[in-house]
């Protein structure tokens, strides 16, 4: 799978998971056109960019290598309150990343 096929299906899932966010509220947030996002989710742009590929994956909560290397299936699992904190906290991205490659 191509990089910019794991951008778009990644984008679409991420926004599903932060509370149904918009493609404007997203595109407001990063500083992009509402359409740079729809073309984005729909693989229409070759190269986002490293700079915009970070500010996406910033706003929607995930590592850069996570927002572009695999796709991204959504989970349900109970964790302890407090791991629950640490992820929902400004270090939550790279600390999800690095459970993630633990278990690789």
């Amino acid at each position: 799978m191509q990089s910019i096929d794991v951008i778009s299906a990644n984008l679409r899932l991420l926004r599903e998971l932060r509370g149904r966010l918009g493609q404007l509220e997203l595109a407001e947030q990063v500083g992009v056109s509402r359409r740079t996002i729809a073309r984005l989710e729909g693989g229409e742009v070759a190269d986002p960019g490293v700079g915009l590929a970070r500010r996406l994956a910033e706003v929607l909560g995930v590592t850069l290598s996570m927002l572009t290397e695999a796709p991204l299936r959504p989970m349900t699992l109970p964790l302890p309150k407090k791991l629950c904190d640490r992820l929902s906290g400004p270090d939550g991205a790279r600390l999800l990343e690095k459970m993630v490659r633990a278990a690789d």
